[in-house]
């Protein structure tokens, strides 16, 4: 037992906690620093990126339109639209396109409207009204939604905003 130390006090030779506190958190702030900035860093770069998309498109997105109301004129071949805008930017109705589902005959094709619809407003669209030649029914012999063969159908009717979105619903006469 010649070979080991007696126990001396004195002969210890620490860290104290003051020094080893100050080391850490050295080690931690320079550590820190570096993710902080990096982070930041992402951050600006994402927000230098958003500042390249076009309001429009970001317009595009919180633009939303219903169809309140679809009424088929009795006795004639007019349909009356009512809209409402629920999105939070004003929209513009360019289209709107009708379809038979039962049997894919198209009823209106692409008819241009050019019609605003302010937010939370409503807007009716007339189709027919004027000169019948906005939908085309090829009926029997009247040529109304009153013929058998419209009256029991259903109809898939799409408009198209200025800004490329589309809304659609599903209709049929006088709610067969």
């Amino acid at each position: 037992m010649s070979h080991v130390l007696p126990f001396n006090p004195k002969n210890r030779r620490a860290v104290s906690q003051v020094v080893g506190s100050v080391a850490i958190l050295g080690i931690v702030a320079s550590v820190g620093s570096v993710i902080l900035f990096n982070g930041m860093e992402s951050i600006n770069a994402f927000t230098y990126d958003l500042s390249f998309h076009e309001a429009s498109k970001n317009q595009l997105h919180r633009e939303d339109i219903i169809f309140e109301h679809v009424r088929f004129v009795p006795g004639s071949d007019d349909l009356e639209i009512d809209l409402v805008n629920i999105g939070s930017v004003n929209s513009d109705i360019s289209t709107i396109t009708i379809v038979n589902i039962d049997n894919q005959e198209i009823i209106a094709n692409w008819i241009d409207i050019n019609q605003p619809i302010q937010i939370k407003e409503n807007q009716r669209i007339s189709l027919d009204v004027v000169d019948d030649t906005e939908i085309q029914l090829t009926g029997i012999a009247t040529d109304t939604w009153n013929d058998d063969k419209y009256l029991n159908s259903n109809y898939k009717i799409s408009i198209t905003t200025v800004r490329g979105n589309f809304f659609t619903t599903v209709a049929s006469p006088f709610n067969t």
